[in-house]
């Protein structure tokens, strides 16, 4: 696998062609993409329906942390995760 380092003041966004949604069927939030569709889990859409292109990963991850009773250091983790996950899908983009 592929070692993806993000950096904390980089602002990620979807990709272009890319959508967060919610599913019309089973009521799930889904990102949509030319190939094909992707359910998400609750914590992947929280964390993608703040990537705008304006906020840091560092003004995403206080958001969450502001918001959910995960320690600090879990929360960087986990998100630094899912956008490294997604940016190897080229679902995700960064800007500086």
């Amino acid at each position: 696998m592929q070692n993806t380092v993000i950096d904390l003041q980089s602002r990620p966004a979807l990709a272009p062609r890319v959508r967060l949604q919610i599913d019309k069927v089973d009521g799930g939030p889904v990102l949509l993409y030319p190939e094909g569709l992707l359910k998400l889990n609750e914590t992947a859409h929280e964390i993608l329906s703040r990537c705008d292109g304006r906020a840091t990963v560092a003004e995403i991850i206080a958001l969450l942390d502001s918001e959910y009773e995960v320690g600090a250091d879990t929360l960087r983790a986990d998100v630094v995760e899912c956008l490294a996950q997604f940016q190897r899908q080229q679902l995700v983009i960064f800007t500086a």
